[in-house]
């Protein structure tokens, strides 16, 4: 008996979009694992080995968001030139050798320039690469791919920090011979993974979501609608989308939020062994907050494809800063048990946040210029990120407490939800020339 169903889809080869969704995972899991999730790892390591001040640890991860608030915007350019395939393979090789730098750290100086060349290769050939090439994969499904690829963070800062955590401590494995380890694992799996990477669906004859053009087509014209859940609509370019209101707003409520991440990042872990609380156990409180961020990214892309993007940031910004809040309680109150409490309502707000704040982009300024304008919104945000680590450790050198500083950021981070609410998706307006054009051919 003849199938009926259409033989155009018989012969349709698998979507390769949701393989890329994978890659992007195993690549920011990388990332994720070995630098961000661990910062607060390799810090603690440092200071019981070197003895050096707070303000002076802090400086590294601060003096490497002042260097990413200049590669930003020139990774985004380099992205949108040569592909994410490109910028991939480069920053991996960048990290590992950054990493091998790091295992031969005996002075300040040496930590400063390891951390800052991973981190440079960090900014250019991790997330931002891969998240543009989701965008240019997904249009239905965006919010939902972002999220899933995201998870790398997530399910690395589980499994990994408890691990290197065990690692560094004197008397096993040790951060120098750990590090080292690290960057022949990075610099290893730099080309095969790059080579799996592929930039946009069109350069293997297959169209986002998988669908037919004209499914693609219809997409587009439902994501003209003002409040849209998914969205494919025009595509801007750079000078347009400086020129709207919001573009700052979502700038400046992904800088604000991001800030407070930058904080926990590097002084949670150091807070927390201050308390008392074992370098191991002070690691279980990261692996929570990791955990609850991974359950709560998946939610925040399911709502974000289903509601108004902004209305959800809003709801994401302002739990993140009620969580961020709680630390500093749990530091004055000397009860570092109900940081697991805060733990999991910090991963909730951050959890759903991240993947919304890179579709709503997608969604309001479109595909073409996508890696140009994430970079060039990055800048703004790396300069917070580098203030706010260094204001709270300098603030812990002068006070010998994390209150007062945590106060302050969580104040200053409650306003992200607001610039979140204030950003309506911008009207299109057709360029000048394009419209000179069609009338000459009318």
């Amino acid at each position: 008996m003849v199938s009926s169903a259409n033989p155009r889809r018989l012969g349709k080869r698998p979507f390769y979009g949701w393989w890329m969704v994978g890659v992007a995972l195993l690549v920011n899991g990388i990332a994720g694992g070995a630098v961000w999730s661990s910062v607060g790892v390799w810090i603690e390591a440092l200071e019981v080995q070197f003895a050096w001040s707070r303000t002076q640890l802090a400086g590294a991860f601060s003096l490497s968001q002042l260097e990413s608030s200049f590669v930003g915007p020139l990774a985004g350019f380099l992205t949108d030139r040569f592909g994410p395939r490109r910028m991939v393979l480069v920053g991996l090789i960048g990290m590992g050798i950054g990493f091998l730098v790091f295992s031969l750290t005996t002075n300040i100086a040496i930590f400063y320039l390891a951390f800052i060349i991973i981190m440079l290769g960090a900014g250019l050939g991790t997330f931002l690469p891969v998240m543009t090439a989701l965008n240019r994969w997904f249009l239905r499904r965006r919010g939902t791919a972002i999220a899933i690829a995201g998870e790398g963070y997530f399910l690395s800062g589980i499994a990994i920090v408890p691990i290197l955590a065990w690692a560094v401590t004197p008397g096993h494995v040790g951060w120098e011979d750990t590090s080292r380890w690290i960057g022949f694992i990075i610099l290893a799996s730099a080309w095969p993974v790059s080579r799996l990477v592929r930039n946009r669906p069109e350069d293997s004859g297959q169209y986002p979501d998988g669908d037919e053009p004209a499914e693609v087509q219809a997409a587009g014209q439902q994501a003209r609608e003002p409040e849209a859940g998914t969205a494919a609509g025009p595509d801007f370019t750079v000078r347009q989308a400086l020129r709207t209101p919001a573009f700052w707003y979502i700038t400046f409520g992904h800088s604000l939020s991001s800030m407070l991440n930058a904080a926990l990042t590097v002084h949670l872990i150091l807070m927390l062994t201050d308390q008392d609380l074992s370098l191991q156990m002070a690691s279980f409180v990261w692996s929570v907050i990791m955990a609850t961020g991974a359950v709560f990214q998946l939610i925040g892309g399911y709502l974000g494809d289903r509601l108004s993007k902004r209305l959800v940031l809003f709801v994401c910004g302002t739990v993140q800063a009620a969580g961020f809040a709680g630390f500093a309680l749990a530091a004055l109150t000397d009860t570092p048990e109900i940081v697991f409490l805060f733990g999991v309502v910090y991963g909730a707000g951050f959890g759903a946040r991240i993947p919304l704040t890179t579709a709503i982009r997608g969604d309001y300024f479109g595909r073409k210029a996508f890696a140009s304008i994430m970079g060039i919104s990055s800048a703004p945000m790396y300069l917070l990120m580098l203030v706010a680590p260094l204001f709270a450790g300098a603030m812990y050198d002068l006070t010998d407490s994390y209150v007062i500083p945590f106060m302050v950021l969580a104040a200053m981070g409650s306003l992200s939800g607001v610039c979140f609410l204030m950003a309506k998706k911008p009207e299109w307006v057709e360029p000048a020339w394009a419209t000179g054009q069609a009338r000459q051919r009318a």
